[in-house]
């Protein structure tokens, strides 16, 4: 007897090739931003009084200043804000409040500033004379003016930018120590031998 043929070896399946991954598309331009450090920063110079002082409406400060790009990109729409205040009690919360509010009247037209450039402003700081703090030393109505600076700015690429300081201001002793203060019961009149005095902390942002 004959025995039955082998069966046909089954040739084997074809391996099947990876598959190739899928192209990722390239980033809508307008998801692209520019690189952390590529941001304008904006420093403000300690400021200048010319003259300050009170008259029968208003307490009044003549304030210059630079302010300075140290960035690496341009600051544009640059709104610069010189407020006065009183020194008084909760100094510190006045100040935050001041700085949180938009400048919506900047003392000059909004600017733009390049890398390395600085730019010089004047402007007058006022402060109504009922809204005054008075301060007492030696049974003497006092006012200690402050002068708060408040710098918005678009750092790039629409991150926004601020750069806030205070200086308290006072009359030059002729002896360079500590600044007198405004008194409220001598007559209205103006000072120009004015000084300055830092007033907590320089905050860029």
């Amino acid at each position: 007897m004959v025995p039955p043929p082998a069966p046909a070896p089954v040739p084997p399946e074809p391996a099947v090739p990876p598959l190739a991954p899928a192209p990722v598309p390239d980033a809508p331009q307008f998801l692209e931003r520019p690189a952390p450090s590529e941001r304008a920063w904006l420093d403000l110079a300690a400021p200048v009084v010319h003259r300050a002082g009170i008259n029968l409406v208003t307490a009044t400060a003549d304030v210059a200043l630079l302010v300075r790009n140290e960035g690496s990109a341009v600051a544009r729409g640059v709104r610069l804000a010189i407020r006065l205040t009183s020194a008084q009690p909760g100094q510190d919360a006045v100040l935050d409040a001041l700085f949180a509010e938009p400048v919506e009247r900047p003392i000059v037209p909004p600017f733009d500033l390049a890398p390395g450039e600085e730019r010089a402003v004047r402007g007058i700081a006022t402060l109504p004379r009922e809204a005054i703090v008075a301060l007492t030393a030696a049974g003497r109505p006092m006012f200690v003016p402050v002068v708060a600076l408040n710098l918005l700015y678009d750092a790039g690429a629409g991150t926004p930018g601020q750069t806030t300081a205070a200086f308290a201001i006072g009359v030059e002793r002729p002896d360079g120590g500590k600044l007198g203060p405004l008194w409220l019961d001598e007559p209205a009149r103006m000072h120009d031998a004015i000084g300055i005095r830092a007033h907590g902390t320089t905050v860029k942002r």
